[in-house]
């Protein structure tokens, strides 16, 4: 993975400092956890796989951090001086606090989205073979000898497949619209948080 595609997974700019993007890894990390998606074997496997580029994104980002130029190093160390202070000591600490965590939250979302896309896409291509699948079982049940039996047969297993496979989907597709919609609450709430730590 390239500096740049690890900037793009966890969300962060060209300069963000260490505690930056400890920070925006950290929200991703809560935010994407296998834990999170319970007993669905499909979408642990997907977070599962989130969670291997957050890391790897993490690793390359802070190696290289950590070899950078004066001025990055002592950017680290301001944010992390302003971390290692009291919760709520000061509204800077509060609203980069709040705006990492929408930040992450908007990344979180989008690869949600993604995820959500591709199970809808599937739903609707599964949909339509269940159709067509029961219309050719229709048109041929009438049929006699062993050819009018194999197309039934076959379409007959092919609707019923399609028609599973269809209810599976939306199943994960719920759970995915849910999670969406609960992203969608945490960056609106983080970037209130922002906007009134700024005015302070």
């Amino acid at each position: 993975m390239t500096r740049d595609e690890a900037l793009s997974v966890l969300g962060v700019e060209p300069g963000a400092s260490r505690a930056e993007i400890a920070a925006a890894h950290r929200e991703l990390a809560q935010m994407l956890h296998p834990d999170k998606f319970g007993e669905n074997k499909r979408l642990r496997a997907r977070a599962e796989q989130q969670m291997k580029r957050i890391n790897e994104a993490r690793d390359v980002l802070l190696n290289g951090a950590g070899g950078g130029s004066a001025g990055s190093g002592s950017r680290g160390r301001a944010a992390s001086a302003r971390g290692a202070g009291a919760p709520g000591s000061s509204p800077e600490a509060i609203r980069f606090e709040a705006e990492a965590r929408a930040h992450a939250a908007e990344t979180a979302r989008l690869a949600v989205v993604a995820q959500l896309r591709t199970l809808v896409e599937r739903r609707r291509a599964m949909a339509g073979m269940a159709v067509v699948a029961a219309a050719v079982t229709l048109l041929f049940s009438r049929a006699r000898g062993t050819l009018g039996m194999l197309a039934v047969s076959v379409a007959s297993m092919l609707t019923v497949w399609g028609i599973v496979d269809v209810v599976m989907l939306s199943g994960q597709v719920s759970v995915l619209r849910k999670r969406n919609a609960e992203l969608v609450r945490l960056r609106d709430a983080a970037r209130r948080v922002a906007q009134e730590a700024a005015r302070l």
